[in-house]
């Protein structure tokens, strides 16, 4: 009977070497144990007298060793998945991407999208429900919708498309009843659905692959788990198989600090998402978008506040000034109607930024500026659309021009830290970030932030301890408390995100 001690530390550095090669995962320093326990199951399983025979064995290239891989990723691999996971990004894509993509597609009615890392079907059985709502004649149409996962056994599993009831618990009742069919309590996926979804067994890191020109393709909680290299890999091979338009979705931030020149990063409230540039246009400097989401309070900062609330449109505003013109009134009215134009100003140039109107926004900003030199918002906006535009230069400058003026401000600190991160400066983006907790002990976005950045640097112990706490303080939060950070997600819905996230060993 083989025990941990069987492996030496150089022999298990071997395995996670070879794990690594052939796979492109990486076993956490937390996992090394369950890693090992694991390898010796198998061992067992195969009667080998040793350790180093086992990895010799895995090392070959015959069918027997690449059966055996298929045991030992099945063994590694979580494959807990539900429908409609992650609701915020599936927002995104009924809302944003797939109306663009359908009003693209009207003449060639085809549209392909690729799930990689399926698991058991869950995801791109999902899209497919998806699509087939978005589209009333979708059997008119050719939606092509492809599942592929380095788990043989979990892709039989989507294959069969019957699931337990833990496996819909994201969905509500009427979307169970029109597309599943229960028997002796476990749900069967409807045939038409089933149709649209095939499934592939591929290697993401290992092998090569083309799918021709995909639309979407979908990648969460995939990269979380390979080395810089393999990521660096695999998104080489996804570009190269997308549309010259075509996204790429991966989970929130699984993609920081890779060089992502060949793709224009996007954001929306629910999520940011990548876009292939066309013909491969490369400008200058990266344009990428960070999210950056902020409570209005935090940075509008008026001078006077108008004992009642008023909403004024252009004519009202108009018939205000006129009547300035013939009739006095004290010095104190004529701020109140100055700073509510500068307010309507900033708001329209905010609706200006979500449309990526970005010169048209700068002109309102600097109407406020010239009546209001050192009005917050105005920097702090101008620093988002510089950030937007790829100019982290100019967004750092006017970044900090807000912090001048309001230094407990969250908001400015929060975009500084994505710059700084996004740019390899982790150092400063940790600093900056510490800080948000220092002014806002409960900001879990600065935590989760924080952890990530630590993962990356092989920090785990103080990756976990970062986790933990944001995990403290959503437990502590009422439920429906939106975070702001994180896409105006609630307490709730992030708090089981995180603690139903998939993970390797």
């Amino acid at each position: 009977m083989l025990n941990p001690t069987s492996l030496s530390s150089d022999l298990q550095t071997s395995f996670h070497h070879l794990l690594s090669k052939r796979t492109g995962l990486v076993v956490r320093d937390s996992d090394r144990e369950t890693f090992v326990n694991k390898l010796l199951l198998r061992i067992e399983v195969l009667n080998l007298s040793n350790p180093k025979d086992y990895y010799l064995f895995l090392k070959d290239n015959s069918q027997e060793s690449e059966k055996e891989w298929q045991y030992l990723v099945a063994l590694l691999t979580n494959n807990e998945s539900y429908f409609f996971r992650d609701k915020q990004q599936l927002q995104l894509l009924q809302e944003h991407i797939f109306p663009e993509i359908i009003e693209r597609k009207q003449i060639d009615k085809t549209i392909r999208v690729c799930s990689a890392g399926c698991s058991t079907g869950e995801e791109p059985y999902s899209l497919a429900i998806l699509l087939s709502q978005l589209i009333p004649n979708y059997h008119k149409w050719n939606l092509d919708i492809l599942g592929v996962d380095i788990n043989q056994e979990a892709l039989r599993k989507a294959k069969n498309g019957v699931y337990n009831p833990w496996s819909l618990r994201g969905i509500s009742p009427s979307v169970i009843q029109t597309y599943f069919k229960e028997v002796k309590k476990q749900y069967h996926l409807d045939d038409n659905i089933k149709r649209m979804v095939r499934f592939h067994s591929i290697n993401l890191v290992k092998d090569s692959f083309s799918f021709g020109e995909i639309d979407l393709f979908i990648c969460r909680n995939v990269f979380i788990y390979f080395n810089l290299t393999a990521i660096a890999t695999v998104l080489d091979k996804l570009h190269a198989s997308l549309h010259p338009h075509g996204y790429l979705l991966t989970g929130h931030t699984e993609l920081s600090g890779q060089n992502l020149h060949k793709f224009t990063a996007k954001v929306f409230s629910q999520s940011l998402i990548y876009q292939r540039r066309a013909n491969n246009s490369i400008p200058e400097k990266i344009n990428h978008i960070l999210a950056v989401t902020h409570e209005k309070q935090n940075i509008s900062k008026p001078l006077i506040t108008p004992l009642t609330p008023i909403k004024l449109t252009q004519k009202s505003l108009a018939s205000s000034s006129l009547s300035l013109k013939n009739n006095p009134v004290s010095s104190i009215a004529k701020t109140e109607i100055k700073q509510l134009t500068n307010d309507q100003l900033l708001k329209t140039a905010e609706d200006l930024i979500k449309k990526e109107r970005y010169d048209a926004a700068i002109e309102k900003v600097k109407k406020v500026l010239k009546n209001h030199p050192n009005n917050f918002q105005a920097y702090y906006l101008l620093a988002q659309i510089s950030a937007n535009k790829g100019l982290y230069e100019e967004a750092v400058t006017n970044g900090n021009r807000a912090l001048q003026i309001d230094c407990f401000a969250i908001a400015p600190h929060y975009l500084l830290a994505q710059i700084a991160e996004e740019t390899g400066k982790l150092e400063e983006a940790k600093s900056l970030l510490k800080k948000i907790i220092y002014l806002e002990p409960s900001s879990v976005g600065a935590y989760l932030d924080l952890s990530h950045i630590y993962t990356q640097e092989g920090d785990d112990k103080r990756a976990v301890k970062m986790y933990q706490e944001s995990l403290n303080i959503l437990k502590k939060l009422p439920p429906n408390t939106p975070i702001v950070e994180r896409g105006n997600r609630t307490a709730s819905q992030l708090l089981f995100q995180l603690q139903t996230a998939n993970w390797v060993v």
